[in-house]
């Protein structure tokens, strides 16, 4: 059994808590990403398991053995950087082969050592550059001898620290698949760290959220996209991120409605909130349509149009923040500081507590999603 699980753990530097009573149980042989802006704790956490941090309180479990005190190199796990780390005055093949004689205890006899090395080699597309040094390689290259180094050890975590930072956008894009499809290869456990949301939503089986040190939500990709459970979820998952408004809940002729002081629009609310409950909405661009002139909805005024060839994201000034709707290549588009009309999908629009930023149960319910 390869399953991580935190069990309340803490980790803190001095006065400074950078994990907070985290609990979390990442499930052997899943796909786990740790996801959320720089300074969360994500990294943190991940240097926990690997056995580069102490862990303050709580249990630290990989497998069935709690490995709190266990030093790093006797947890049998491996770990990939942001840096390559590689050797430079080393060929591929001794980069990759390194972990398999560096410790005495488990060092392997030579034939077994090559028949891994060919092996990780073969599976992220390494024979033809063996004997070349990393001077030599790209950068995405470069990325695939620090992994193959990984896959030798034959770990039973993969612990992964922002790996495509340094790789330009056609590389991440190509080095992502790649990623996903060693996953299914090696079957094992990989618990990646990203601030990175596209990397988590695309490669992910699970994303945990973090923000200030505590896990904010942890579901399959779409769920979380789908179903928000606090409005730091709701405006950190998407590009662009929600629109969010304060209103009131109230009840009229025609059903619920949030109230705003720019309009108001209608929500399918299931939440049995009172009347004048205080709430911050939150709506996709995608759930946003335009009307050119006044009328139900939030008045605003056309800022700018950005066009993206297959869409074009509408920026529109409501009140004192900029809210952005998406429209279709064949939608009609309002000119620069049009007067606008921003109208809400009301199965689509997410309610949240205005004071806690809790989800109130049952808005926008949509229906469950794939993984990826």
């Amino acid at each position: 059994m390869s399953a991580v699980t935190f069990d309340e753990v803490t980790k803190a530097f001095g006065e400074t808590v950078a994990v907070e009573n985290m609990s979390l149980e990442v499930i052997d042989g899943e796909f786990m990403v740790l996801l959320g802006p720089s300074g969360c704790g994500k990294s943190t956490a991940l240097r926990m398991i690997a056995g580069l941090e102490e862990v303050t309180s709580g249990m630290l479990s990989i497998g069935n053995q709690v490995v709190n005190d266990i030093p790093p190199r006797e947890r049998d796990i491996a770990m990939v950087f942001q840096s390559y780390a590689l050797y430079p005055h080393m060929t591929v093949r001794k980069n990759i082969e390194s972990p398999l004689v560096a410790n005495k205890r488990t060092r392997l006899a030579p034939a077994e050592r090559e028949q891994r090395v060919h092996e990780a080699a073969e599976i992220l597309g390494l024979t033809e550059y063996m004997d070349r040094k990393p001077g030599e390689l790209s950068g995405g290259q470069r990325q695939r001898v620090a992994l193959a180094r990984a896959i030798v050890r034959r770990p039973q975590v993969f612990l992964m620290d922002e790996p495509l930072s340094n790789l330009d956008a056609k590389l991440r894009t190509q080095t992502r698949l790649e990623l996903v499809e060693l996953h299914r290869r090696l079957g094992t456990t990989f618990v990646y760290v990203t601030h990175d949301q596209v990397e988590a939503m695309t490669m992910a089986d699970r994303i945990a959220i973090i923000s200030d040190g505590r896990v904010q939500q942890v579901g399959r990709p779409q769920e979380v996209y789908d179903r928000p459970e606090n409005l730091f979820v709701a405006q950190f998952i998407g590009s662009p991120p929600m629109n969010t408004i304060s209103g009131t809940l109230t009840t009229g002729s025609s059903g619920r409605t949030v109230q705003t002081a720019v309009g108001s629009f209608a929500v399918s609310d299931g939440t049995g909130a009172p009347d004048g409950t205080p709430v911050v909405a939150a709506v996709r661009p995608e759930h946003m349509a335009v009307a050119t002139t006044d009328g139900a909805g939030l008045s605003g005024t056309v800022e700018n149009i950005e066009m993206l060839g297959h869409e074009r994201h509408l920026l529109a000034r409501v009140d004192d923040r900029v809210m952005v709707a998406r429209l279709g290549p064949e939608d009609p588009s309002p000119a620069i500081h049009d007067r606008v009309a921003l109208t809400v999908d009301p199965d689509r629009a997410h309610l949240f507590d205005a004071a806690t930023t809790r989800r109130l149960d049952d808005s926008a319910v949509a229906a469950p999603g794939n993984a990826r």
